[in-house]
């Protein structure tokens, strides 16, 4: 899929912005192979050391400008550290080299929206749901329309999650529950979480929530799912 809405900077550009990744103190030697690398980066990631983790990845990147792996992780603790210029930046390059990665294209959306290109990000997705016909891209664009204080657009772009995925999985049924009660629509809202309720009856947080208006979780509270 083209990124039509930005220019892929040159490689080398990336790699100066990343960083050589074999000055930093502490990294391992700059012959170790790609795979330790990338498996020590997965390690540091996972434990929340995304300072470490992002050291790893940049050896990689400076190694192999286009590796779409590196690239990725690279981003995701740029924006796990907040800074989603950067995360922007390697997710872009990424995206050029796996065009077909939905989860990648929605990093990169995430990314140019917390940098404030939002339209840009809304492009990005909701080409995407509608090309592909795509539950998780239609949520995930509900949120940046309930971001952006646009409940219509919000609430329209939920109802298409659950349209094509109705059986999916909680997500789209509290995210609709959020909005709504955010709305004052508490009859909705309910409606929604006992909703989720169904698919995820031992989820303790969507039980907690029911609770909170007032009802006793159990097998008769479940409604089927459906828009």
């Amino acid at each position: 899929m083209a990124i039509a809405f930005r220019q892929i900077r040159p490689v080398l550009a990336l790699t100066v912005a990343l960083g050589t990744g074999a000055s930093l103190p502490g990294c391992m030697p700059e012959e170790a192979p790609t795979t330790v690398l990338l498996r020590d980066g997965n390690h540091e990631f996972e434990w929340g050391r995304y300072d470490t983790a992002a050291d790893y990845y940049a050896q990689i990147i400076d190694r192999e400008p286009g590796n779409p792996d590196a690239l990725e992780m690279y981003g995701r603790c740029m924006l796990e550290l907040g800074q989603p210029e950067k995360a922007a930046e390697a997710f872009t390059v990424a995206v050029a080299r796996r065009p077909g990665d939905r989860d990648l294209l929605i990093l990169l959306a995430r990314a140019s929206y917390d940098i404030g290109q939002v339209d840009e990000a809304f492009e990005l997705v909701r080409t995407w749901a509608l090309d592909n016909n795509d539950a998780q891209a239609w949520l995930v664009l509900g949120e940046f329309a309930r971001r952006s204080n646009d409940p219509d657009t919000a609430r329209d772009a939920i109802l298409r999650a659950i349209e094509i995925d109705p059986a999916g999985g909680p997500e789209a049924y509290l995210a609709s529950a959020e909005l709504e009660r955010s709305l004052g629509e508490n009859a909705a809202a309910l409606r929604r979480l006992r909703q989720a309720y169904g698919l995820a009856p031992e989820d303790p947080s969507i039980a907690d929530r029911l609770r909170a208006y007032g009802e006793v979780p159990g097998p008769t509270l479940v409604l089927p799912p459906g828009p």
